[in-house]
């Protein structure tokens, strides 16, 4: 980052001629703001934003700011603009994006700029302070503002440092003095003509951001303003009077609000909420504005934030009543919102208010290299931006499965033997379940694998229909739909929340249409899809199966219409062992054993459903919580006993395996070139071990008791896989027996159903 000659332009004709056009004035570092001006209000204070803000110079010399991101400039502007010794800003958006590496922390900023130079080469760099740096590219299609944060945390407990791509509505300073250091921003490697700089998709940004989250400390998902502008914007609306009502409930304090953005995103949910109704829109807010308890804000300052809320909006209506229940329950209830009247449509079906516009998007052949990875949370089974679901028979386990796997993802502990891919916030809603019971089966829960509220800190939140509603859709005279301001408040509690993975146990406590409607399903299920598309979470449905009369679940078997299963990415049936099953493999009570069956659907890895013979088993232990009057033992006796979901061990009579037996299976093994895949027909290492244990290799019960031989002996670190040449010179794996002396210290942990 070493400063080179700037050959950059110093004037607004200079940036012009080079094909930047879209040009902004910049309000100087030492400038005199006029009284009138709201930027003479910050003057002295943090938020002074001379050096960096759009203005222009008076008739009286003082400057005062002006609504720039319409407006686009021409040659008169630049003559004006320099004759009033205003700064240079360049507007980001329309086919260039500058990326901002917002940090003072020299090896952060030097990881970011290798990233870069790796993926992008040397780009246009302008430096304002040291070793904050920002670099300029073209871009090969729109790409909506995008940042990611990370580092340590500021008193206020915010990320302090960011990278940041400015879009649309962006602009930056290329040419001026720095307020804070007081000298002149600089182009370490110069600015080059417009038309030639290098260009680059939005995956490829994207890209570069999802590795920096890799690479810096305590990186937070990636933020992507207006991710959710293409919310209905009539969903965000509200009736005046239970808009005022919200608003006259929600208090005005640093504790609720402590930040400008946190003050700006709610005026922007009041005007949401009120488009119609602008003047009395303003009214609502400015006068919360004046409740505020720690200070006064001027009404200059209030008037000019607001003339800046542009739609499209994220929040409205339903985010200004959650908050006013959320400090003020007792004076505003929600449910009375949004259940007691749903409003049928004025259009009919296919009919709207205003023209739907369509705009095909050209195609930009992306390197593979640059596309960003699914983002797998656990599993193969949860994933971001995907709905995935569970279906199986009633008091199975599903509810304590999904209640282990949040955990497990909520601690990173790998409690079901799954690795975990880091530590995750989860949301269980229980649609059937009151709040005692789901404290009782989660107790039960980390007691059995002795979790402490450390291991999970603030990273589960959980929710009972009982207390908090959640129905997306609902019948109507003109058929199934979407509540649209359940929908919001979904979005905007996930958001607000940070959640990474919501489940809703079950799927149909979540709306109230017919299971059995393909249509209506369809509907409810694809409003899922969007949420968590929009809000880049994991959606988990967990559902009921129709009677199956002891066969084994197929994910066909879900309960009602198959727009369930057609509309998720990743579905999973768990069955019940059978009683060939448990004959098979030595289990006296086959039924408290269940797995993944049948054929498990998952577009986007392959297939988690595993034959009897391949399966990891689960089952229920009784954990008893010790909540019974008296102490110690009495209280344990005479309390709830709950089951939880743990990974069974079952290695088809691995207790009762003859040690001659399996010394003879081992000296076959070692006689010739076996392979653990079954499908390798003679080939397979079960043929040996038949021999030796005098069983039948192409029987499925005593297949199931080979396979878990195969896997006792690889626990125990008996056998392994080993690259050879069979017969053909072809390089293949082999098993081998590992002498006891070289038998490693670990064995690689067995990969589980739903791994």
């Amino acid at each position: 980052m070493n400063a080179a000659p700037n050959l950059s332009p110093t004037t607004f004709a200079g940036f012009y001629a080079l094909g930047y056009q879209r040009l902004t004035p910049v309000v100087p570092h030492d400038a005199a703001i006029s009284e009138k001006s709201s930027l003479a209000l910050r003057v002295g204070t943090d938020a002074d934003s001379r050096g960096k803000a759009v203005g222009v110079r008076g008739a009286d010399g003082r400057w005062h700011g002006f609504d720039w991101v319409p407006y686009e400039s021409d040659e008169r502007d630049c003559q004006r603009w320099q004759a009033m010794g205003a700064g240079i800003g360049i507007k980001t958006g329309q086919g260039i994006v500058a990326i901002d590496a917002d940090t003072t922390n020299l090896e952060w900023a030097s990881l970011i700029q290798l990233e870069f130079f790796k993926r992008f080469g040397a780009t246009p760099c302008r430096i304002g302070r040291f070793p904050k740096a920002l670099y300029l590219v073209a871009i090969s299609s729109p790409m909506k503002y995008t940042r990611v944060e990370f580092g340590e945390l500021d008193a206020k407990g915010r990320l302090k440092d960011r990278v940041e791509i400015l879009s649309d509505g962006r602009q930056f300073v290329a040419h001026g003095i720095h307020p804070d250091t007081k000298a002149p921003y600089t182009w370490t490697r110069p600015l080059v003509a417009r038309d030639q700089l290098p260009t680059f998709s939005p995956a490829e940004i994207v890209a570069f951001l999802e590795e920096l989250r890799t690479l810096l400390p305590a990186a937070k998902p990636l933020i992507t303003e207006g991710a959710t502008t293409d919310i209905s914007q009539a969903s965000l609306r509200g009736p005046i009077d239970m808009v005022r009502r919200a608003v006259a409930a929600t208090p005005n304090t640093s504790a609720a609000f402590g930040t400008r953005e946190a003050y700006r995103d709610y005026g922007y949910a009041i005007r949401a909420a009120l488009p119609d109704n602008e003047p009395a829109a303003f009214e609502i807010f400015s006068e919360w504005c004046g409740r505020w308890e720690d200070g006064v804000n001027a009404e200059k300052i209030v008037r000019s934030d607001w003339s800046r809320f542009k739609p499209p909006f994220r929040r409205g209506a339903s985010w200004l009543y959650e908050l006013a229940e959320q400090h003020a329950p007792e004076q505003f209830r929600k449910v009375d919102v949004f259940f007691d009247v749903i409003p049928e449509p004025e259009a009919s079906v296919g009919q709207s208010q205003t023209p739907h516009a369509l705009e095909p998007s050209l195609y930009t052949f992306p390197s593979p290299a640059s596309i960003p990875r699914r983002q797998w949370v656990y599993g193969d089974h949860y994933i971001r931006g995907f709905v995935s679901a569970t279906v199986a028979p009633g008091g199975l386990g599903k509810s304590s499965l999904t209640i282990a796997e949040a955990l497990a993802m909520a601690s990173g502990k790998p409690l079901l033997g799954v690795k975990s891919r880091g530590q995750f916030r989860v949301w269980l809603w229980n649609g059937e379940d009151p709040r005692d019971e789901l404290d009782r089966r989660i107790s039960a829960a980390m007691q059995h694998y002795g979790l402490t509220s450390g291991d999970v800190g603030d990273r589960l939140l959980v929710d009972s229909g009982m207390e908090q509603e959640i129905v997306l859709a609902r019948e109507t005279r003109n058929g199934a739909l979407i509540v649209e301001p359940v929908a919001g408040a979904l979005i905007s509690a996930l958001q607000r929340k940070n959640i990474d993975v919501f489940a809703a146990d079950p799927f149909v406590s979540s709306h109230k249409v017919s299971e059995n409607d393909n249509g209506a399903i369809d509907l409810v299920v694809k409003r899922w899809a969007k949420i968590a598309f929009i809000t880049n979470s994991s959606i988990e449905l967990v559902h009921h199966v129709r009677k199956t009369n002891g066969e084994e679940v197929t994910v066909e078997d879900a309960r009602g219409a198959s727009a369930l299963v057609n509309g998720t990415r990743v579905t999973r049936a768990l069955t019940r062992m059978t009683a060939k099953e448990g004959q098979s493999m030595g289990v006296a009570e086959p039924w408290r054993y269940f797995r993944s069956g049948g054929v498990a659907k998952n577009n986007l890895a392959p297939s988690a459903g595993s034959p009897a013979d391949k399966a990891e088993w689960f089952t229920l232990k009784s954990e008893m919580l010790g909540n019974g009057p008296g102490h110690g033992v009495e209280a344990l006796m005479t309390g709830d006993a709950v089951g939880v979901v743990t990974r069974a061990e079952l290695t088809a009579m691995a207790d009762t395996h003859d040690p001659d037996q399996a010394a003879r299976a081992f000296q076959l093994i070692r006689a010739g070139n076996w392979r653990s895949d079954v499908r390798a027909g003679d080939a397979w290492v079960g043929h040996p071990i038949a021999q030796a244990f005098g069983l039948d290799a192409s029987d499925g019960g005593d297949r199931t008791r080979i396979q878990g031989m195969l896997k006792q002996w690889r626990r125990e670190r008996r056998i392994c896989d080993e690259a050879g040449r069979d017969g053909a010179r072809h390089v293949r794996q082999f098993v081998r027996v590992i002498p006891v002396s070289d038998a490693p210290p670990t064995c690689p942990a067995d990969e589980g159903v739903f791994a």
